[in-house]
């Protein structure tokens, strides 16, 4: 017979082996010490706008989700959460006061995590401040800051291919001869679209997608209709909109290539640079439009842009000062930035003025060389006549104040000649209401319309007069030097053209002076991204794509310029793949960069993103000329041309990035021509500080810093502006 000792220490035994039984099919929860994983998905946490952001909560691993709970400053807000159709335990938390927010995830019987959210208000500024006045809101707006209702549009595509494009859809009476569409992820649907238009950031943005309107959508389960990958789309010009306009941006969404594969294609009107040619701008409402649209259709395996002349110019500096808001870039007739544009555009203007002045002494060929373009007109350089051209291309005095560009006859005053398919503003225009424009007698604290006072937040402005700082200097530049050592001009041609080239004044009124940079504005040129140096586009696929335009505005060395900065900068471009005179069309572009970024993605190595993007460049994103490999060739290798700047042409990188050069001693055993006593002597007078040492880099050139504010913390601006913390690693916008 057993002892009660017996019994009782195997009914303990039993009891036991009971409760680790239970342990083990999860009926009584584990302790844990780990804490859950918060992962803000809208955007970086600190830039949150809208009162809203779409959270995903991680438990420890072998911690159930039921055992989370999440709190917001201090409130329970766990039934906002809910393990969603994807499996992941996310939420749309609500109810974000302007400002810090603390968010907190809990394991029951286990640790506490938080982040803190920063939220800003939906009108903006987020990182751009003050904001550009004066600004006018379109009819319709509910306030001062042009909010408005969201508005759907839909259309479909006919079955009946006689009937091409779009046509209008109502889902109140369905069309019955919808056609289908086969998305790139194999998913046949209805070929109908929603086109989104709201307001953020006091514009208009647009976002259209494959849409059943049968069918719910929510961001843990978007339609199958959407592959979740997202193109951007830009417009052209460099502008400077006063007030809201979405004729360009809100057509461009409808592109039937790109939507048929799948793409959510989305607009932004601050990102048409014909409309706003602010980088920082443009950047602060690019990253809000995104933000919306992982709020509103889901989270997004990547972004692709697109955009050709001034739309690959936002592109290309928004890549580089912002990395992160765009995985590819495909940009065609690209300009690397407007700074180092606004360069050449002056020097244009001063060139086209020189010679109409001297028109005799100088042949055609002999003005197209000294300036450094490519093919002569009739009448001299015409690529540097299209830019002071009066009649629509008159941005050379576009970016000075509007009442002296129409004083001369160079601009309207309501802006500049609308072009299909760009902005009214873009070619130099500006759209301030006209009793609010400046003028030196009637109006002289009115708009000026120069683009230095709509960045001076960016560059700053002058202490004497208050206007926007100019990043402009043509001290110590000789024009036309690589002309004068090739023998293309005469020793005294190229001292005349140095003496009389004169410069503008910050009225651009010509005067027989050079123009020096105003104090900190070239800093602040080079650390804002105004002047893309390439140091922040390494985490950027690019594709470049050129055609053979010898005479128009789009040079054809700028492909090769942003090429060398990327080399200067990264010690590499082989993220850059280039296309010159190729026919290959829009569509293959899209796939030729879908591809890559679809590469990217599924690369699991533990290499940098740098990396991995050169690694993965398929063989369909080679280097062209024509039919060709163009791998490793040069620009002259590559198109039979050696195109150049005016300031490449007097002696400066193929970068084309100094736009302030150091200076150095006149030496006369430095030419290649001999020059008179009297000519020596007149070239003295001409450089007194002396002239450019291209050997050099620039004065204050820099690299950019990336994510730059012009908010400090306490709401004040900063005028310059200054870094952003790191984005956290994994954010939308890191």
């Amino acid at each position: 017979m057993k002892s009660i000792r017996s019994v009782v220490s195997l009914r303990y035994w039993f009891v036991v082996l009971i409760i680790m039984m239970a342990g083990c099919d999860g009926s009584h929860p584990k302790v844990t010490n780990s804490p859950a994983t918060i992962k803000v998905l809208s955007n970086r946490a600190d830039l949150i706008s809208g009162g809203q952001a779409l959270v995903e909560v991680d438990p420890p691993q072998g911690v159930d989700a039921s055992r989370l709970s999440v709190s917001l400053a201090g409130k329970n807000i766990t039934s906002m959460f809910a393990v969603r159709e994807n499996g992941l335990y996310e939420g749309m938390v609500t109810g974000l006061n302007k400002g810090a927010n603390e968010l907190t995830a809990t394991v029951t019987d286990g640790a506490s995590t938080s982040v803190t959210i920063t939220n800003h208000s939906i009108s903006g500024p987020v990182i751009y401040g003050p904001q550009i006045q004066p600004w006018s809101c379109d009819t319709g707006a509910m306030d001062a800051q042009c909010d408005r209702p969201v508005s759907f549009t839909y259309k479909y595509v006919s079955k009946n291919a006689v009937q091409s494009g779009f046509k209008n859809y109502d889902p109140g009476h369905p069309a019955t001869d919808v056609a289908t569409t086969t998305t790139d992820q194999g998913r046949v649907v209805p070929f109908i679209v929603r086109v989104e238009t709201g307001v953020q950031d006091r514009d208009y943005y647009n976002v259209a997608v494959l849409y059943d309107p049968t069918k719910p959508w929510a961001p843990w389960a978007p339609q199958p209709g959407w592959n979740q990958k997202v193109l951007i789309m830009h417009g052209a010009g460099c502008g400077k909109g006063y007030g809201q306009s979405n004729l360009v941006a809100g057509q461009s969404v409808l592109d039937q290539y790109a939507l048929s594969h799948g793409f959510a294609v989305m607009s932004v009107a601050l990102n048409d640079s014909g409309h706003n040619c602010n980088i920082a701008v443009q950047a602060e409402a690019t990253m809000m439009a995104k933000e919306h649209l992982i709020d509103t259709y889901g989270p997004i395996r990547y972004v692709m842009g697109y955009g050709n002349s001034g739309g690959a110019l936002a592109q290309q500096w928004m890549a580089n000062a912002y990395p992160g808001l765009y995985n590819g870039i495909i940009v065609g007739a690209a300009f690397p930035d407007y700074g180092s544009t606004a360069t050449e555009i002056e020097d244009c203007g001063l060139l086209s003025g020189y010679f109409s002045s001297n028109g005799t002494a100088w042949s055609p060929a002999a003005q197209t060389v000294a300036a450094g373009h490519l093919t002569p007109s009739a009448n001299g350089d015409s690529v540097c006549q299209n830019w002071a051209n009066p009649v629509g291309l008159g941005t050379a005095y576009g970016y000075f104040n509007l009442w002296n560009a129409s004083a001369q006859g160079i601009i309207n005053v309501a802006g500049a000649p609308s072009f299909p398919g760009i902005s009214s503003t873009a070619l130099g225009g500006c759209d301030a209401p006209l009793a609010q424009i400046f003028s030196p007698s009637a109006n002289p604290l009115g708009v000026r319309c120069d683009i230095w006072t709509y960045v001076s937040s960016i560059l700053g402005r002058r202490q004497q007069d208050g206007y926007g700082s100019r990043a402009y200097s043509n001290v110590g530049v000789q024009y036309g030097l690589a002309a004068l050592n090739a023998g293309a001009i005469t020793p005294a041609q190229f001292v005349d053209l140095n003496q009389n080239i004169g410069s503008y004044d910050i009225n651009g009124i010509w005067q027989a002076s050079r123009s020096a940079a105003d104090p900190g504005a070239v800093a602040s040129a080079y650390a804002s991204g105004w002047i893309n140096e390439g140091n922040g586009m390494d985490q950027v696929a690019i594709l470049q794509i050129r055609a053979a335009d010898i005479s128009d505005l789009h040079h054809l060395y700028r492909t090769w310029a942003m090429a060398a900065r990327l080399d200067q900068s990264n010690g590499t471009h082989g993220n850059m793949a280039i296309w010159y005179d190729t026919n290959k069309s829009q569509g293959d572009a899209y796939d030729a960069m879908d591809a890559w970024l679809s590469a990217i993605e599924v690369d699991k190595s533990n290499t940098s993103l740098p990396q991995k993007i050169i690694a993965d460049r398929p063989k369909q994103d080679s280097d062209l000329c024509g039919s060709n490999s163009g791998t490793g060739l040069t620009m002259q290798q590559c198109t039979g041309y050696l195109d150049a700047s005016p300031r490449m042409a007097a002696g400066g990188p193929i970068q084309d990035d100094v736009i302030d050069c150091q200076l150095a001693t006149l030496n006369r055993a430095s030419y290649k021509v001999a020059f008179t006593d009297m000519q020596w002597s007149q070239l003295e007078a001409a450089f007194p500080s002396g002239v450019c040492d291209y050997s050099k880099a620039g004065s204050a050139q820099q690299p950019t810093v990336k994510w730059q504010t012009y908010i400090h913390p306490d709401g004040t601006v900063v005028s310059g502006g200054m870094p952003l913390p790191a984005a956290p690693s994994g954010s939308p916008a890191s």
